[in-house]
C-alpha cells in the first residue's frame, strides 16, 4: 500500500506514449480487462507523455489491485462502501497535502487524478479490513514466546533519542602502544572538557572548537534524533542510560575515541506498544504472503506493446525501447 501512496511520476501519460487508443486492452487479469483508458484515468495528462516504464508501473498496480479486490470479496467476504472510500481518500489528502494546498493541486502536482486518490483510498480501507480479519483469526500473530524473543530488539528500534556529543581523540587505525597512548590522551582531554562543562561551559561552543567529529561539531555536536540502534554499542548503551537534559557524567569510549554525551530527548515505547508493533508486522507478513499467493495464481496477460507479465517477480515488465 505504501508504494501506491508514495509513487510519483515526473510526467504524465499521453496516448502517443504507447501507440494505442484509450479503449485498447492493456492487460487481462483472470478474464477481466484493463484498458489504456483505465491507466490514463489514474494520471494527469496535462504535461505530455509518460515513459513505457512508468506506464508499466501503473499497469502493474492495477493488475495487483484487480487480483486483491477480487480475492478479498470471494475468499474473505470483504468489500468497501463508497462512504468508506471517500473517508479514506479525505484522510490521505488531509494528512499529506501541503498547508493551503487545494485537493486539485494535491493530486495534479503528483501527476495523478482524483480517480487515483479514490483508488488508493479504496485500497487503504480494504487492506485495513483484511488486516483486522487476519488479526481476529490469528493469522500471522506471533506467539507470546516470539514476542518475548523480539521485544528487546524491537524496543531499541522504536526508541528515539535526540543526542549531541563531543568526540575527543582519533583512535581508528591505531594499534598497540600507539593506540593505548592515544586513548590516555583522549581520556585526559575528555575529563578536561567535562570539567569545563561542569563550570558552566557551553556544550555547542566547545563541540565546535574541540570535537574531532567535525561534521557534528560544526552543528554544535548535534547528531539529530534517531534510533540508538544506529550507533556503536558503547555509545548506544550510554545514550539509553544517560539522564535526559544533562551531560552524561563520564566519558564513553568507542572505537572512535571518547565521547561526551548530552541527550536532550528520549522516547521509549511501552511493552504494549512493542508487542503491538511485532503483532502488526506478523499480520502484515501473512497478508503479503496471501497477496503473493493470489498474484502467482492469477492468469495475467499483458498486451505486447505495453510489456510482459513477469510471473516470478509478479510485475509488468516494460517493453524494450
Amino acid at each position: 500500500m505504501k508504494r501506491l501512496t508514495a509513487l510519483t511520476l515526473a510526467t504524465a501519460l499521453g496516448l502517443a506514449a504507447c501507440g494505442a487508443s484509450g479503449g485498447a486492452t492493456a492487460a487481462t487479469v483472470d478474464g477481466q480487462t484493463i484498458t489504456v483508458d483505465d491507466v490514463n484515468g489514474m494520471l494527469s495528462l496535462d504535461e505530455g507523455a509518460v515513459t513505457k516504464t512508468q506506464f508499466a508501473q501503473i499497469l502493474g498496480l492495477l493488475v495487483e489491485w484487480s487480483v486483491v479486490e477480487k480475492a478479498a470479496a470471494e475468499e474473505l467476504g470483504l468489500t468497501v462502501t463508497d462512504d468508506e472510500i471517500t473517508a479514506e481518500a479525505d484522510r490521505i489528502f488531509v494528512e499529506f497535502a501541503d498547508e493551503g494546498q487545494s485537493r486539485e493541486d494535491f493530486v495534479a502536482t503528483r501527476g495523478f487524478t482524483e480517480a487515483f486518490l479514490q483508488m488508493v483510498g479504496h485500497q487503504e480501507a480494504l487492506y485495513r479490513k483484511i488486516h483486522d480479519k487476519f488479526l481476529d483469526e490469528g493469522r500471522g500473530v506471533p506467539s507470546e514466546e516470539e514476542i518475548a524473543e523480539g521485544m528487546d530488539a524491537r524496543r531499541l528500534a522504536m526508541t528515539s533519542a535526540c543526542v549531541s556529543h563531543i568526540l575527543l581523540g582519533e583512535l581508528q587505525g591505531l594499534e598497540g602502544d600507539e593506540l593505548e597512548s592515544a586513548k590516555e590522551e583522549a581520556l585526559a582531554e575528555a575529563e578536561e572538557v567535562l570539567g569545563l562543562l561542569d563550570d558552566g561551559g557551553d556544550f555547542a561552543e566547545i563541540a565546535r572548537e574541540r570535537s574531532t567529529d567535525t561534521g557534528s561539531g560544526a552543528q554544535g555536536g548535534d547528531l539529530g534524533c534517531q534510533s540508538p540502534q544506529r550507533w556503536v554499542e558503547p555509545f548506544r548503551d550510554a545514550v539509553l542510560e544517560a539522564p535526559v537534559g544533562e551531560v552524561f557524567d563520564e566519558p564513553v569510549l568507542s572505537v572512535f575515541g571518547y565521547h561526551i554525551i548530552f541527550v536532550s530527548e528520549r522516547t521509549v515505547p511501552t511493552d504494549e506498544e512493542v508487542a503491538e508493533s511485532l503483532t502488526t508486522d506478523g499480520v502484515r507478513g501473512e497478508i503479503d504472503a496471501w497477496v503473493g499467493e493470489k498474484m502467482a495464481a492469477a492468469d495475467v496477460t499483458v498486451t505486447t506493446r505495453f510489456g510482459t507479465w513477469d510471473s516470478t517477480g509478479l510485475q509488468v515488465v516494460p517493453p524494450e525501447a
